[in-house]
């Protein structure tokens, strides 16, 4: 599947933003749109928009979510058969009255509880204009957290993509957030260990925003820097 262009990440954002901010869900972008979105880089690129929404009082999950945006949308969402699956896909208009469908993976902590980062209540989120909108994306520090997971979960080309991104992403990080105490989990010290290896310039970068005495043996006084206070 061809990459979007810039401009054109930045319009499919904003307009499911839109909509989503129409139909009041709770949502925050992440995975190579966000750190595209949040870190432009003429070296990266993706072809889609993953995303978490929250569950509320309604009980719209992910799934019928999907459901709504195709019948509330049908000039902006069509289906897209993924595995069998049905997800909503953007209609993005091209020269010559052509139109992609950019594929949006939506998920949600309801129907992944063993996913307790896509609890949008505890997670960290930030708010870009895009557009002249607001759009919601998960913080620096928590997609830094999961590309530092994912790299060591993942081999090949996908791997170095999630490295760079770290690297990318690091001069946006805020030292003392939550998301970046490593201290009480295995396998993230295991895969910040896994990650110094293979990227070894950037370990005191990574020792200014990450608590991880394991390794850094940094950040004694983790009751100032890391507070519950979001």
């Amino acid at each position: 599947m061809p990459i979007l262009l810039q401009i054109q990440l930045e319009y499919v954002a904003s307009t499911v933003a839109q909509r989503l901010d129409s139909l009041e869900i709770d949502y925050a972008i992440m995975g190579g749109a966000s750190v595209c979105l949040m870190a432009p880089d003429p070296q990266r690129a993706t072809e889609d928009i993953d995303m978490v929404i929250q569950v509320d009082h309604r009980s719209i999950t992910a799934d019928l979510l999907t459901g709504i945006l195709l019948k509330s949308f049908p000039s902006d969402f069509g289906p897209v058969n993924q595995f069998g699956h049905t997800i909503p896909g953007f209609k993005l208009q091209l020269p010559g009255d052509a139109v992609r469908l950019i594929e949006l993976e939506i998920f949600d902590y309801a129907s992944w509880p063993n996913r307790p980062q896509y609890d949008l209540q505890s997670a960290t989120r930030v708010t870009q204009e895009i557009n002249g909108y607001p759009v919601k994306i998960f913080s620096a520090e928590w997609i830094i957290r999961e590309k530092i997971l994912s790299q060591y979960q993942r081999r090949g080309a996908k791997q170095a993509v999630d490295q760079q991104d770290v690297e990318n992403l690091l001069s946006y990080a805020i030292p003392g957030k939550p998301e970046l105490d490593f201290d009480r989990d295995q396998e993230l010290q295991d895969a910040l260990a896994t990650f110094l290896q293979r990227k070894p310039k950037l370990r005191s970068d990574l020792e200014e925003v990450i608590k991880c005495q394991a390794i850094f043996g940094n950040w004694c006084d983790s009751s100032i820097l890391f507070s519950s206070d979001k």
